[in-house]
């Protein structure tokens, strides 16, 4: 007796309708010209519609794909200018260093003073990235997982949805990035440079490499063009749905969240995301101004927003992708070694929450 084709299609259903709901809002995003539609477009109406019955899915797979993608478009668009400016790179990742201090210092004593938390569990959802290695070790010691998830999940949204906005708003967008001008490469060139990159990140990730296939593409896009191996930009349409992809990938991490616990942490999310990007945006500002560098770009670089849609932006805003994928990865590979030291010292000085006198 033959199989029904049920399972394939019980699997296909999901992440078909999750496309239709991504490109939606990527075409609502384009009709209100917000920046990057879309990704924030699709990011936003998928966010919204996971608190519905509507089965919603985007597989790990379409994900890796979306962001090989973007690291290849990034990649193409760096340039020997942008390469002569890794000189400045060390003090601002020194200054990088001071600005997550400061920011997870005032976020757990915001959560904890003001939102009942215990210490360890605000260290934990304020943490700007390395998410894998947040989750395990809330799930391992005991902290409370679900504030922990929810928090973690809200502060990726609202910086990739906000900090976009206040960045078009102020007029700061850079004049770096991929050339508008330069050829389409050819689709076979295309082909052959996101399967290599695509192969690449699967080896770098079996290492553990965070964010293995935005800088597999990168890197490996980068080094191909400044070498004139390969020319020209990736196909419009291909980075579009790269884009949605990772908006609709963001977007369905709210799957399974309730809306009770949405309420719950709302306020919290949106005390501790608006005080960390005044606080990042005060240090990018003392950067940019030392260094004579963008200040929209440092922002970037140094928002708590994940590595994979910052760099996104980086492109679509026009800033170089490379000095902010450098800033992130070098945030997330720091706190991947340190915040297990953190979070057992923190464990040691207890959990009460730090009440108003």
């Amino acid at each position: 007796m033959a199989k029904s084709p049920e399972p394939l299609w019980t699997f296909l259903k999901p992440i078909g309708l999750t496309f239709v709901v991504g490109f939606i809002g990527a075409g609502l995003g384009t009709l209100m010209h917000l920046p990057v539609p879309a990704l924030l477009g699709s990011g936003i109406l998928v966010s919204i519609l996971a608190f519905t019955r509507l089965p919603l899915a985007m597989p790990d797979g379409l994900r890796n794909a979306g962001f090989t993608v973007l690291g290849c478009s990034m990649g193409s668009g760096v340039t020997p200018e942008m390469l002569g400016l890794v000189g400045r790179w060390p003090a601002s990742l020194l200054l990088l260093v001071l600005t997550v201090v400061i920011m997870m210092a005032s976020g757990v004593w915001l959560l904890s003073r003001f939102f009942g938390m215990d210490r360890h569990t605000a260290l934990l959802a304020c943490t700007p990235g390395g998410a894998s290695t947040v989750l395990a070790i809330a799930t391992d010691d005991g902290a409370d997982v679900r504030a922990v998830v929810v928090l973690q999940i809200l502060r990726l949204l609202l910086v990739m949805a906000f900090l976009p906005l206040i960045i078009q708003t102020l007029g700061l967008q850079g004049g770096q990035g991929v050339n508008a001008s330069s050829a389409i490469m050819p689709w076979h060139h295309v082909l052959l440079l996101v399967l290599a990159a695509y192969a690449v990140a699967r080896l770098l990730a079996w290492f553990r490499v965070p964010a293995a296939f935005v800088l597999s593409g990168l890197l490996l896009s980068g080094f191909t063009h400044m070498e004139g191996w390969l020319d020209g930009r990736l196909p419009v349409p291909l980075v579009t749905l790269a884009f949605v992809i990772v908006g609709c990938m963001a977007g369905v991490r709210f799957v399974g969240v309730r809306l009770a616990e949405m309420k719950r942490y709302s306020v919290a999310a949106l005390a501790s995301v608006g005080l960390s990007t005044l606080i990042s945006a005060l240090l990018a500002g003392l950067a940019a101004w030392l260094l004579s560098l963008p200040f929209g770009q440092v922002w970037i670089a140094y928002s708590p927003g994940g590595i994979e849609a910052m760099a996104a932006l980086a492109m679509a805003l026009h800033f170089d992708p490379a000095y902010i994928a450098a800033h992130h990865l070098f945030r997330i590979v720091g706190l991947t070694l340190l915040l297990p030291l953190f979070s057992g010292w923190m464990k040691v000085r207890g959990r009460q929450p730090d009440r108003q006198t």
